[in-house]
């Protein structure tokens, strides 16, 4: 997907037909329900479209027109690129039905405690168009008095007043856009808000469990083990399927084993026993690691995007 798509839905929220809502949200991820969310009044609700405005070109300018592309999420954000994830997909899914339902259940009673973010909510009135929802993660609450600075206001008799009451500061950026079943993240701030960590946690024994089920070892405990110990789960969002079925075959898996150098037995399986070869094995298997079909090098890459190029027949 190119940027010039999530340009567009910029676009399209700029419609008149678009109204909007403001809530700010707290996460308690001891409660069954982490998220709890309230609605946010203004005393003119021409502030909160203005606000919307600047927000919308806010982002195109500084945060989308800055970026390369939009690519899928693989935990490595490159910081010139907009990751995107479907909501459907299981690193996200529960929480983010969480989150939803937190915002439909909301109410104009106060947050007792720190607001963790904001979420600003653009509903269409229109056919066809889709709800846009843009979230920043910062504690938009603060005291312009505080240990570092003291603040005052001018009053009518020309006196300078100490300022001590909170106010409400909101950012005219964004961490991620919900928009037609997918988030467009800019950083790795959602990782944090939906616990990704912990989803990640499962994703890894998952794919542990599907890479010693290929049978290709010559001892699936000791390479379980070693697997188990790699650090970074986020290696494991990508796991490819066609190179899991490449080392299911006996000629494929030597070809893998001479290009990592690893050892395999007499039965043509691996020989895995320290952790810096199961450690190359998963790279390559998540995609991390691959061949130059040129030079026949063998490089690491955290994220590698395939491109989409048109074979020209010759003349």
């Amino acid at each position: 997907m190119s940027k010039e798509e999530l340009k567009h839905i910029c676009t399209l929220a700029r419609k008149d037909s678009y109204s909007w809502a403001l809530y700010f949200f707290k996460i308690d991820k001891r409660a069954k329900q982490p998220f709890k969310a309230n609605k946010v009044r203004f005393k003119n609700n021409s502030y909160l479209l203005q606000y919307a405005k600047n927000l919308l070109n806010a982002t195109e300018i500084f945060q989308i027109d800055q970026i390369s592309e939009v690519q899928d999420y693989d935990g490595e954000n490159s910081k010139i690129s907009c990751d995107k994830l479907l909501l459907t997909n299981e690193l996200i899914s529960e929480q983010w039905k969480l989150f939803s339902q937190a915002v439909v259940a909301s109410s104009d009673q106060k947050i007792d405690g720190k607001i963790n973010g904001y979420i600003l909510c653009g509903q269409p009135s229109e056919d066809g168009d889709k709800t846009v929802t843009f979230v920043k993660v910062a504690n938009p609450i603060t005291k312009l008095t505080n240990k570092k600075s003291v603040v005052f206001s001018s009053t009518a008799n020309d006196e300078l007043d100490l300022i001590t009451d909170d106010v409400c500061r909101l950012y005219l950026t964004v961490d991620f856009i919900a928009y037609n079943n997918t988030i467009y993240t800019f950083n790795h701030t959602f990782e944090r808000v939906f616990d990704l960590e912990k989803t990640m946690a499962k994703v890894k024994q998952h794919a542990i469990e599907e890479i010693v089920s290929t049978n290709v070892f010559s001892d699936i405990d000791t390479f379980k083990s070693l697997a188990s110990q790699y650090k970074s789960s986020r290696t494991f969002i990508t796991l490819k399927p066609e190179r899991i079925n490449r080392i299911k075959n006996k000629r494929s898996r030597k070809s893998v084993a001479d290009m990592l150098h690893l050892p395999l037995d007499t039965n043509g399986n691996f020989a895995i026993t320290t952790a810096e070869e199961a450690s190359l094995l998963i790279r390559y298997l998540c995609f991390k690691i691959f061949q130059d079909n040129e030079t026949k090098d063998v490089l690491e890459a955290n994220t590698v995007t395939k491109l989409s190029v048109e074979h020209s027949s010759s003349q």
